[in-house]
């Protein structure tokens, strides 16, 4: 497949560039800065036209506010509240996806993650006037209000299965199932390892097939030697395509003009 090569071409640019990190940066933080700008400019480089990616903050017509987000996807009906190098302001209904990079995912890092997609989580996004979401029934329950969030990281210290019983772990201690959607991350992709998805009720975009093919959802986790190509695979899938006629800005009590 001539786009899974390629896509695998730039996995191996991006190892190389992983080395090169480690060998001219000391500072974690300063390492972590780099990694989350290779994947944002990775994004922006393989993402349809319409869309743009940058970092900041998530506020909703609640008032509600994410933390400080790695990567946010927006969509062309997004105001221009942001630039590619700088942390920007984002308003939830123009953002079709969102997420964090790592260099490398240990077991805090991972708790934090899972805590921040819990805060980002808790977004809503109102629906404009006669909006059209492109998708299945199941996607649009899960994903136009509550848009998908990930993490995406170069290589684990943890081992796929550890990632699932952290996951559990952390739903359970706040009370809901780990399979049950619009309440944390989504997705886990590591490029030295594989990936975990939470498919949902598995009537969505994305399923599993038991041995009498019959659709299966929840968590479920694969390695792959093909991460960032599976990853832009995912986002094609769970970030509906939205259609709105109305502008999102007077949601927040802006009127353009005024």
């Amino acid at each position: 497949m001539i786009l899974k090569d390629k896509i695998a071409a730039v996995e191996a640019q991006l190892q190389g560039a992983l080395t090169e990190l480690r060998a001219t940066y000391a500072q974690t933080t300063d390492k972590g800065d780099i990694a989350e700008e290779v994947f944002r400019a990775f994004l922006r480089k393989y993402l349809p036209r319409r869309l743009e990616v940058g970092q900041g903050e998530v506020i909703d017509t609640g008032e509600q506010r994410s933390g400080q987000t790695d990567i946010v996807i927006v969509s062309e009906d997004h105001p221009r509240t942001f630039t590619q190098d700088l942390p920007g302001l984002f308003l939830v209904e123009g953002v079709c996806g969102a997420g964090e990079a790592k260099v490398t995912l240990t077991s805090d890092g991972l708790d934090r993650a899972i805590d921040s997609s819990l805060c980002f989580k808790r977004l809503e996004s109102k629906p404009g006037t006669n909006t059209i979401a492109s998708t299945n029934k199941s996607d649009v329950n899960r994903f136009y209000k509550y848009p998908p969030y990930f993490l995406i990281a170069f290589e684990s210290q943890l081992k796929l299965d550890t990632v699932l019983a952290k996951i559990a772990k952390f739903a359970k201690s706040k009370g809901f199932h780990p399979n049950d959607v619009n309440k944390i991350l989504d997705a886990v992709f590591v490029i030295d390892r594989g990936w975990a998805i939470n498919l949902g009720d598995g009537k969505g975009s994305l399923y599993s097939l038991n041995s009498e093919g019959k659709r299966g959802g929840g968590w479920v986790a694969f390695h792959s030697d093909a991460v960032l190509f599976d990853f832009l695979g995912w986002l094609s899938a769970v970030m509906p395509r939205v259609l709105r006629f109305g502008p999102i800005l007077p949601l927040y009590g802006i009127v353009p003009g005024a």
